[in-house]
């Protein structure tokens, strides 16, 4: 594999968005670690793969820590981190979003109407779409003071009343960064258990960083030109191909 194929994918994922050490730790923990810990050095050698300097994480890990994400104790001169009871019920959580397969996601769409204006609602599950109403996942749960409607059919317009033009440039970016990778690498062979778990968690966490910005609607209910399907199926794609790697087998690279 030529080296600098892998490298300028990883810098295609890295240049995807502003990169926030503290949210790409809890992707790495997300991904590669949810229910177990992971060791000082093998988790600076993950970072150090994807370009982040080790005073950079030992900054980002005393914000997890002081935010009740992770905890880290000391092992002889080791130090472990794990997600905490917190951090795993909120990593836990977003994993059915980030990694349900494309037939398990967007099948179907509920409109909401609140009470009141001026409504705050958690804008992973619930997209405003005019004064007090709302559209959501079929499977949302139905707020304090909501009513649920159930719309007949998804119109051709009614993306444009929720998407964004950041949020509908992103998933292009994205996109077309997956299909590069995808073209790029057939064989996971070619790939150390290293440079496996650094691609992993960088795809995931481009795709977290959109996904959990707005509720999981069936294509109809978005633009035409949403990539955020065409991502989902791209993402889990690539994540069959390079599978997850034992922490054991990171450490031996």
């Amino acid at each position: 594999m030529p080296e600098t194929a892998y490298d300028q994918s990883i810098a295609a994922l890295s240049d995807l968005g502003p990169m926030r050490v503290w949210s790409l730790l809890v992707t790495v923990f997300g991904d590669l670690a949810q229910d177990t810990a992971l060791d000082g050095p093998t988790l600076s050698t993950i970072m150090a793969g994807i370009g982040i300097k080790p005073e950079a994480t030992r900054v980002a890990l005393h914000r997890l820590r002081s935010d009740g994400w992770i905890t880290s104790q000391k092992t002889g001169r080791t130090s472990l981190h794990q997600l905490s009871a917190k951090g795993y019920e909120k990593s836990a959580a977003a994993s059915p979003r980030i990694y349900g397969r494309p037939n398990q996601m967007g099948r179907g769409a509920q409109v909401i109407l609140m009470a009141e204006t001026g409504s705050a609602l958690d804008p992973v599950d619930y997209a405003q779409i005019a004064p007090r109403l709302f559209i959501a996942g079929a499977d949302a749960p139905l707020p304090d003071s909501g009513m649920q409607m159930q719309p007949m059919d998804l119109p051709t317009w009614l993306g444009a009343q929720f998407e964004t033009p950041a949020m509908r440039e992103a998933y292009k970016a994205l996109h077309a960064t997956l299909l590069e990778i995808d073209e790029a690498f057939p064989d996971p062979a070619i790939f150390t258990p290293l440079q496996k778990a650094v691609l992993r968690v960088m795809i995931v966490h481009g795709w977290r960083r959109q996904t959990l910005k707005h509720p999981d609607l069936p294509r109809a209910a978005h633009s035409p030109d949403w990539r955020g399907h065409d991502c989902r199926a791209l993402v889990m794609t690539l994540l069959d191909r390079f599978e997850r790697p034992t922490l054991d087998a990171i450490k031996a690279a």
